[in-house]
């Protein structure tokens, strides 16, 4: 399996000879909207041309439909044949934007030899739910991979913990920017979060992403990794840049 962040929580995935990608964003540094009032995000640009992003894209995978992942941008240049591969709570929506092959993953999808399953999450607590809506997170396995949990836009909660401890997990990837909306949060993990998923997933790697280009983000790759040299099992923890590609066997 391998694992590429493109950028904030948008990656790519390729295992059993199927390529994914997970929540575009694909606006150009500037171009999208600002999350806090402090400038517009994203914060950086992509590290890759979107027309080499998009070679040999099998089906895209969308978690919700909040502007850093699933944008303007990527709805216009994403071929309408696509595959979109979503929870059924956004399949009309999507439809509607003008793609074709719009398919609810539900307890199960299967794409090639890859089965895909969603999960569920908390955008936040419980005073900022009304504003950010219902979330997902998509289970990924196939036979000879690792299965890979990809929990979403998701604080470390209830649903999240349920995951971590039934299912037979080799990698988990988090969003851990700590990010807040109108002075209240985290909408998602933050550094606390981070360090308790850790000590839950021994000895899963745990590959954190969403980092560095949003402006109400309150954590940063660096934070967490200068935090990590006092969390347990720091050889597992993954911190990603923007471009890089991890394999996990």
């Amino acid at each position: 399996m391998q694992i590429r962040l493109i950028r904030s929580a948008t990656l790519t995935v390729e295992l059993a000879e199927i390529r994914l990608l997970i929540d575009p964003w694909l606006a150009g540094k500037g171009e999208g909207r600002s999350y806090s009032g402090r400038g517009p995000s994203p914060l950086v640009d992509l590290p890759v041309p979107i027309s080499e992003l998009l070679q040999g894209i099998d089906a895209v995978l969308i978690s919700h439909l909040h502007s850093d992942h699933f944008d303007e941008t990527a709805q216009q240049v994403l071929p309408k044949s696509t595959p979109i591969l979503c929870h059924a709570r956004d399949r009309v929506a999507i439809q509607r934007i003008g793609f074709d092959d719009v398919r609810a993953i539900g307890d199960g999808l299967t794409l090639g030899a890859v089965n895909i399953r969603t999960t569920e999450g908390r955008h936040g607590p419980p005073d900022v739910l009304d504003d950010m809506g219902e979330v997902s997170g998509f289970l990924i396995s196939a036979a000879g991979e690792p299965t890979l949990y990809w929990a979403g836009d998701t604080i470390l909660c209830p649903e999240v913990e349920a995951v971590l401890a039934d299912e037979r997990l080799q990698v988990v990837v988090v969003h851990g920017c700590g990010a807040i909306w109108n002075g209240k949060g985290p909408l998602v993990m933050d550094l606390a979060m981070l360090a308790r998923t850790l000590e839950l997933v021994d000895p899963v790697h745990v590959v954190v992403t969403h980092l560095d280009a949003v402006d109400h983000a309150t954590v940063s790759r660096s934070d967490i990794v200068t935090a990590a040299e006092t969390w347990p099992g720091p050889a597992r923890l993954h911190v990603p840049s923007d471009g890089e590609t991890l394999s996990f066997e």
